[in-house]
């Protein structure tokens, strides 16, 4: 389990930034330090600031949540890349 307290997320940052395209990953690095903000206040919150983020995407796009969950799913990384690459990360 992470210490979010002292957890420094530049390695992530730059491996995020790796990925690219660069607008993309910028993005997704904003929306990592407000993730880490709100896991810093309260553990916790992260589920429901998941919910809720998929409710709002649900929303804007016109599907239920479990599609854009799915959706989601397809693009992410695969099991072994998040083990080799990103989990180490968050150690």
């Amino acid at each position: 389990m992470t210490e979010w307290d002292t957890f420094d997320p530049e390695q992530l940052y730059e491996a995020i930034h790796e990925q690219g395209p660069a607008t993309d990953a910028a993005r997704t690095v904003w929306a990592f330090e407000r993730a880490i903000a709100v896991a810093r206040l309260d553990p916790e919150l992260l589920r429901h600031l998941l919910v809720a983020s998929v409710c709002l995407v649900a929303n804007e796009q016109g599907e239920p949540p479990r599609t854009v969950l799915e959706q989601l799913f397809r693009r992410s990384v695969s099991d072994a890349e998040w083990r080799e690459r990103f989990e180490p990360l968050f150690a």
